[in-house]
């Protein structure tokens, strides 16, 4: 007799039963006793409420794969377009587009079934909702209004629901205009206007702070800690117990030091770098990262938070950590002078930058500084000498020399060097942009770059070489029809590339060292991340396309990334030997859903923190509307071009309608805009001057004109001091 478990019933209708059947007859199959019969059914109930089984005609029971159906986890991407990205099964789409006739009551983050429609053409397999499993109470950001007898909210952005009917005693004290956070309570009919309640109240959108906290709910990003992870955090003692310096390597006495954005306060990594002690010109590089791992164990409250936020999330205005203050700002920051708990790896280098060897320990260091990137960069750049740099100049050069060696030896393997500036906004004391500045990586960003990229090779190669199992970071070879498509856009814009018998990142890199001196190359760059696949965690090692390396995975952020934390608490089971069988077949088992969790969670945050900064970039273009700006031709559609507004890193749309002295139109193929009249051209990369006509904060628009175009609608096109226009704030 099979035992009776919701598994052993989904196992036993997959392999044993020939076709679907009723539930008695089941059970007779499966050789149920009268007396176990209830439980049986309870089982089966259960099973039809997640969807691993379906309910046909006649009351007969069978399993969803067979019959062309699908389950899942319901998305809503940018534009209200609506996917069902599916449960991790083999031969099944991972993501499959719902029409939105085809949706029934479905929103995001529910669970559904799906059947496939294999007779649909498509960029994505189609299939249509035949079923709600569950709610996945996915909050809704919306304005609340008020109509004559009831209260309502409108959502924002794109979105299949026009409406949601809030009861009286639901509002939870809005008031008409705010933006709120709703959550769907009652829908069952399509047609019908679904019921839903207030769960928060953000406030009126041009009240300080509105924006960002917007951003925090629609991507459910916490505000705060849990009782017991903060008691948790408190608990630990404020000094080191000599208990816990056991097993460790003393490297008080080296020079260590962390360079890092001049605001951070959570230092996760130091440096030193010593010369070889076999005197043949090599190195000794030492990467000391915090050993979190010994504060967050396994199981425990701080590690459950952990996972569950995956990240820390670096707003424009605030950190959303991703453990307690307590540890991430000072516990297992690495602050000057403090002695701190780390995990090292030391790594031996020959004089051109090859790897010799390398080891991992834990261990006791003591940071002789804290630098800023500012601080090196002006060191490097212009020889400046703040009191921080000052006594570590040598150092520094050693480090300077060393880190462009191996940045050297990593293009010629084949790493990709994309140059995509960041866009840092300034903010004054009321969360208002004064400025925006543009940072490019320069030699103090690739130093660190270059060595935490070797410390994590050479994590994931321990791991390989022990036969463990590993949460490794991956980054699939691209899509071929994507290469294809980039490829005819290269050669468009005067490249000539082939992918005929594959690419390979070779190719890919010296390409790119061809437009290294291209005034396109940050326009080309962008158009060829969106070729690329995103990079995520996951243990069967596939590689790292983007890096040019056969294995890689994260060690050097366990502070703010939950995979780095897994490699800390696993690095040291080799060590103590405390990393037995049964550990490494549970490790096996828990790392698909560890890597898939925490790759959601680090998509979620990047989201969320570029969403942060493009919305004050558009506060900071809203007190400038007329003026008129220098830009780069970035892209095309139809209807218009965009242009990437210099010192300021966003784009804004030129539509054709706003142009008076030709009809313009899209030459797909030669990826430029023409005039049918006059021949006049827009080509990728083209410097133009433009004016600012308009911004929409909600649908995160801007609207450019070419500035020597007459509109004949002049209010389409204030300028300064023109009423309507909001005033400009004082400008340093």
């Amino acid at each position: 007799m099979n035992p009776i478990t919701p598994e052993s019933i989904v196992r036993f209708m997959t392999d044993g039963a020939s076709r679907p059947v009723r539930a008695r007859e089941l059970a007779r199959l499966m050789q149920i006793p009268e007396r176990d019969y209830p439980a049986f059914r309870d089982a089966l109930k259960r099973l039809l409420s997640e969807g691993r089984i379906v309910l046909l005609k006649r009351g007969r029971l069978a399993p969803p794969d067979p019959l062309n159906l699908v389950l899942g986890t319901i998305i809503v991407r940018r534009g209200g377009h609506m996917f069902c990205r599916s449960d991790d099964r083999e031969g099944v789409p991972p993501e499959i587009y719902i029409r939105p006739r085809e949706r029934l009551t479905a929103l995001e983050g529910d669970r559904v079934m799906v059947r496939l429609h294999p007779d649909r053409d498509g960029p994505s397999p189609e299939g249509a909702i035949i079923k709600v499993l569950s709610r996945g109470s996915t909050p809704i950001l919306g304005v609340f209004r008020r109509a004559k007898h009831f209260w309502y909210v409108t959502p924002e952005q794109p979105h299949p629901l026009r409406e949601i009917y809030i009861p009286e005693n639901a509002i939870k004290g809005a008031e008409p205009g705010q933006q709120v956070m709703v959550i769907i309570t009652d829908w069952e009919v399509p047609d019908q206007t679904p019921t839903g309640k207030v769960t928060q109240v953000l406030g009126f959108p041009d009240e300080p702070g509105v924006d960002i906290l917007r951003i925090i709910a629609e991507y459910q990003l916490p505000q705060s800690f849990p009782k017991d992870v903060l008691a948790e955090a408190r608990a630990f003692p404020d000094e080191i117990p000599a208990a816990d310096l056991d097993g460790r390597e003393d490297f008080r006495n080296l020079v260590t030091f962390t360079i890092d954005p001049v605001d951070a306060k959570d230092h996760d990594d130091a440096v030193s770098l010593e010369p070889a002690a076999a005197g043949d010109g090599g190195w000794r590089l030492g990467v000391h990262i915090a050993d979190v791992s010994r504060y967050v164990t396994e199981g425990s409250a701080l590690d459950r938070e952990a996972y569950e936020r995956g990240t820390s999330v670096y707003l424009v205005d605030r950190v959303i950590p991703m453990l307690p203050q307590r540890l991430s700002n000072d516990l297992c920051s690495l602050r000057p002078k403090r002695d701190r708990l780390t995990f090292s790896c030391l790594i031996d280098l020959s004089a051109d930058g090859e790897l010799r060897r390398y080891r991992f320990c834990r261990s006791i260091i003591q940071s002789r500084t804290k630098l800023s990137y500012d601080e090196v960069s002006d060191y490097f750049y212009k020889g400046g000498h703040s009191k921080n740099v000052k006594p570590f100049t040598a150092q520094l050069d050693d480090m300077r020399g060393l880190s462009q060696l191996l940045r050297q030896r990593r293009f010629q393997n084949g790493s990709l060097d994309l140059d995509v500036p960041e866009a840092k906004v300034i903010l004054d004391d009321q969360g208002h942009p004064e400025r925006i500045e543009i940072r490019r990586s320069d030699h103090s960003h690739q130093l660190v770059e270059e060595f935490m990229l070797i410390a994590n090779q050479c994590a994931a190669h321990q791991f390989l070489r022990k036969n463990r199992p590993c949460l490794f970071r991956v980054h699939a070879p691209p899509d071929p029809e994507k290469m294809e498509e980039f490829a005819s856009f290269a050669t468009s814009v005067g490249y000539r590339f082939s992918v005929k018998g594959g690419v390979n990142s070779v190719l890919l890199a010296r390409l790119l060292d061809r437009m290294k001196d291209d005034p396109r190359r940050e326009m080309i760059h962008q158009i060829l991340l969106r070729s690329l696949m995103k990079a995520v965690y996951q243990p069967d090692n596939v590689g790292h396309f983007g890096l040019a390396f056969p294995h890689y995975a994260h060690f050097t952020s366990p502070i703010r990334r939950y995979p780095d934390l897994w490699i800390h608490r696993h690095l040291a089971g080799m060590l103590d030997g405390t990393w037995t069988t049964a550990r490494q077949h549970s490790a096996r088992a828990a790392l698909p859903a560890i890597g898939k969790r925490t790759s959601e969670r680090e998509r979620a945050a990047e989201e969320a923190e570029r969403e942060s900064v493009r919305i004050k970039q558009l506060e900071y273009l809203q007190s400038r509307l007329g003026d008129e700006f220098t830009g780069h031709v970035s892209g095309f559609l139809e209807f218009g071009f965009f242009v990437s507004l210099e010192g300021i890193g966003v784009d804004g749309l030129v539509r054709f309608s706003s142009i008076d002295d030709d009809y313009y139109t899209w030459e797909r193929e030669a990826w430029r805009v023409r005039g049918r009249r006059t021949g006049r051209t827009f080509n990728l990369g083209d410097k133009i001057q433009v004016r600012l006509i308009r911004t929409d904060s909600e649908r995160q628009e801007i609207d450019l004109t070419l500035a020597e175009s007459l509109v004949s609608d002049e209010t389409s096109r204030p300028r300064r001091g023109q009423s309507g226009r909001k005033k400009s704030k004082p400008r340093p």
